[in-house]
């Protein structure tokens, strides 16, 4: 009643029932049948008025309850749209809401299929019934549609109580003692439970509860459910508890869960007399498992059995009032405590007599139908072979996602049947089929980049192509490609003649400026591998970054070089040795360098510890920005300013791409980038422009443009986001103001150069980290490091050409995260572990 009133019209606690009628359907007797079958329970003429805003009971006279079937010809019609409209108008008839005040809060409805086929609907609300009363329902309209038709006296016997005699004395025998009895048990069986199932869902959960449900159907083969009952029959337990255990199991991968609850619902009917009442008996039973020690699957059957018979020996406590008791956080979103369900039940094909007709269920499978919980699994127990239907809520799952839940269950149960001593999270759920989907079709990122150059190469090269070409294009100063060559060259001599050599470490301390990116370069040029130094950074930061890199030098200007006091080794004030460094050579030194040499010492923020320097390679950044160039730049490309710090990775993607293709650098000065006004007024003028930065930025920047105090850039065509969490908020927001804007979304922690996965975000779509860049391989793993399931969150593991060489003077730590890849097929070949929680999409979308 209460639900009922927080969401009118909701069809929720709509119960259902579909059956076929095959012969001769007198709807004149079964009228007759069912208006006795009125008159005999109470509960069918009850209705739920609210006195000043409290519910009461009102039982009306049997006369006063009109008992009429309406009837749907559909023999007009094609038998296979005939059949499809039968099981439409079933669905219909089952969604319809009830008006409790008011009632009947009993329906039935016919719909002719033939001259002796029928289909007979019958609805009732849940307050009023259960799934035991269905069975009741059923076989008393035959009984009494049978009598009635052979003109004889029903048989069935008077009964003893009705429900509200039922529900009197439960009031009174559910107090003192025997109450606190119940209560005691279950608080401490439920005491530090989580208060709901997380289970990985395919879009969020609604702020209220979306009752909306379909099913896919569930079938175990005759050899699993042999083996399952055998099992079961072995361990003492009941196939219910081996079943219930498996699907704990399940749901404890699924959710990545250590404590997992499940609902069963019980028949409630602990006293002979309520065997024949139609009423709401059924009592929901919360079953604790627990998985934090990775229990072997016999265990866990052993804990279940006790679980489950204590769980039974103290029933009698309503699911509600227990909810009251322990007073979890209350959401409209979900049920509390239980998400998912078990329920097993007769197969219900049998058939029933009608007069001389026989009716049975309508059958059909899947299709719309309500959904109390998020998952609600039925099972069919008298079967050879195991079968039934796993319902969902289709606000939160997608068909294809509970199909393969389905078939991991399935699975699951062939694993444990066959090895009860096997731990749970040694279980394979991966058909061969997804695990080739997972870890090689959604890998598939070969593609061809330079692989024999180093990045400096590469930029000579286009150099010489393009000597005379706009380079530099900074705040500071232009620089021609044949100028940017000559100065970089200039300072690999210099370092040089300072004793710097192949994968030194050169720190660079410089404001964003031409100079910057001539030091950059000159530093690999020389073979070293520049160290990015933040020239915001605190003192202490900037010591130790040196001191733990082992830089052998630094480049600098004369107004920051205080800042290096500490450093002991010689410091190039760039500003004031211009002269020197007009007398070195400008050809570029001759160095035999390799792709595998270091090129790049970038810093963790030191968020989680100690800051670690990564060890970034030249053939990681060169097959990087080939990618960038060919996905993200395309053949037009735009122009890109540089906002990022240099400490930050994300400079790599607003440095280098345009020199790779002829293209000057824009670099912006250090008041530009931090003020949201005039970083919007530069972005506005540019004619095809972009903006790479991280979304909290991004966000700033949007709010200016709505609320008309900053200029809106006009050519803007991309932004290029990475290093936060992009909300959907900030996409709706963006695509409201840049409808036809190319938005992306980069991942990657700073062990897997730049970026490790990319997505084009479009309007209204979910927000993922999309795939892996190119020649790059990611996995999902479990605890155990093997794949999970497509759906199911696990720790992303990241392969490949973006994979960092490891921490600078941390071998443990390299140890640790730096993990051997044993899926690559190749000696020595290794993945990155990166703690980020992620999963596979269908599609083959990653989603953070």
């Amino acid at each position: 009643w209460f639900i009922d009133q927080l969401q009118p019209g909701s069809p929720a606690y709509n119960l259902g029932y579909a059956l076929r009628v095959r012969g001769t359907l007198d709807l004149r007797v079964l009228e007759q049948a069912l208006a006795e079958l009125v008159h005999r329970h109470e509960t069918l003429r009850t209705v739920f008025p609210a006195a000043r805003g409290t519910p009461v009971q009102r039982v009306r006279e049997p006369q006063s309850v009109p008992v009429t079937i309406p009837t749907t010809d559909l023999r007009h019609l094609p038998m296979e749209a005939r059949e499809a409209e039968v099981e439409r108008l079933a669905r219909e008839e089952a969604l319809t809401p009830f008006e409790l005040a008011t009632g009947p809060l009993l329906r039935s409805r016919a719909v002719r299929l033939g001259s002796a086929e029928w289909g007979l609907f019958f609805t009732l609300h849940h307050i009023i019934s259960d799934g035991w009363s269905r069975d009741v329902l059923v076989e008393e309209v035959s009984e009494l549609y049978t009598s009635l038709h052979e003109g004889r006296t029903p048989s069935l016997r008077a009964l003893p109580v009705q429900y509200g005699d039922y529900a009197v004395w439960q009031r009174r025998w559910f107090t003192g003692e025997v109450l606190q009895r119940q209560l005691d048990y279950w608080r401490g069986r439920l005491a530090g439970a989580p208060p709901m199932l997380e289970l990985p869902t395919d879009r969020p959960r609604p702020q209220e509860h979306d009752a909306r449900g379909a099913s896919v159907g569930v079938s175990v083969p005759p050899a699993v459910t042999s083996g399952v009952r055998a099992l079961a029959r072995r361990e003492g337990a009941t196939l219910f508890m081996a079943l219930l255990a498996a699907w704990q199991a399940l749901l404890a991968r699924y959710s990545g869960q250590a404590d997992v609850i499940v609902g069963s619902p019980i028949a409630g009917r602990t006293r002979l007399e309520t065997e024949g009442l139609i009423g709401f008996f059924v009592n929901t039973l919360m079953l604790r498992a627990e998985f934090a020690d990775d229990p072997p699957f016999r265990t866990l059957l052993g804990r279940t059995r006790e679980a489950t018979l204590e769980a039974y020996a103290h029933q009698e406590i309503p699911f509600e009032r227990l909810v009251e008791e322990l007073a979890p956080e209350r959401s409209l979103g979900h049920v509390p405590f239980v998400q998912a369900v078990l329920s097993l039940h007769e197969d219900g094909r049998r058939s029933l007599q009608l007069g001389g007709a026989e009716m049975e269920s309508l059958g059909g499978g899947g299709g719309e139908t309500t959904a109390r919980f998020d998952l609600s699994l039925g099972i069919a127990l008298d079967t050879e072979e195991l079968g039934g239907s796993l319902v969902y809520r289709t606000a939160l799952f997608d068909e294809c996602t509970v199909e393969r839940m389905v078939g991991h269950f399935v699975t699951l149960l062939e694993a444990v049947a066959a090895d009860p001593g096997r731990r749970i999270g040694e279980v394979e759920l991966l058909s061969p089929a997804e695990r080739a989907q997972v870890l090689v079709q959604w890998n598939a990122t070969e593609r061809g980049y330079p692989r024999e150059r180093c990045l400096h190469e590469l930029f000579a090269l286009q150099a010489a192509r393009t000597p005379q070409a706009l380079a530099v294009d900074a705040h500071d100063g232009r620089l021609s490609y044949a100028a940017l060559e000559r100065r970089a060259n200039r300072i690999a001599h210099h370092l040089g003649s300072l004793g710097v050599g192949v994968e030194a470490r050169v720190g660079v301390l410089l404001e964003r400026g031409a100079d910057t990116l001539a030091a950059v370069l000159g530093i690999l040029k020389a073979g070293a591998a520049y160290v990015a130094l933040d020239p915001s950074s605190p003192e202490e930061r900037l010591r130790f970054t040196l001191a733990d890199a082992g830089a052998c030098a630094v480049l600098t200007h004369s107004g920051l070089a205080r800042r290096l006091c500490a450093f002991g080794g010689p410091v190039v004030c760039l500003d004031q040795e211009s002269q020197a460094l007009e007398r070195r050579p400008e050809a570029a030194p001759a160095l035999a360098l390799c792709p595998g040499n270091l090129a790049l010492v970038v810093y963790t923020s030191g968020s989680t510890g100690t800051p670690k320097g990564v060890l970034v390679e030249h053939g990681g950044l060169v097959n990087y920005l080939a990618w960038f160039d060919r996905e993200v730049l395309g053949a037009e490309g735009f122009a890109l300013p540089w906002v990022s710090r240099l400490s930050f990775d994300a400079h790599v993607r607003q440095l280098f791409p345009p020199l790779l293709r002829g293209e000057p650098v824009w670099i912006l000065p250090e008041e530009t980038v931090t003020d949201p006004d005039r970083l919007l007024q530069a972005l506005s003028t540019r004619e095809r422009v972009s903006f790479g930065g991280v979304p909290s930025l991004w966000s700033a920047l949007l709010e200016r443009i709505r609320c008309a105090e900053g200029p809106r850039p006009q050519g803007l065509e991309a932004v290029l986001l990475g290093g936060e969490a992009l909300s959907p908020e900030l996409v709706e927001r963006t695509f409201a103001l840049f409808p036809e804007l190319a938005l992306w979304n980069h991942y990657g922690p700073t062990e897997a150069t730049v970026n490790t996965t990319a997505a084009r975000v479009r309007p209204g779509a979910p927000v993922r980290i999309g795939r892996p860049v190119a020649n790059v391989r990611v996995y999902v793993l479990d605890r155990e490091g093997s794949p999970v399931p497509p759906g199911i969150a696990g720790e992303l593991f990241v392969a490949g050409r973006g994979v960092a060489r490891g921490y600078l003077n941390r071998p443990e730590q390299t140890a640790e995260r730096f993990v051997p890849d044993p899926f690559s097929g190749q000696a020595g070949a290794r993945m990155y572990r990166s703690g980020d929680r992620a999963r596979w999409r269908a599609g083959g979308e990653l989603e953070y």
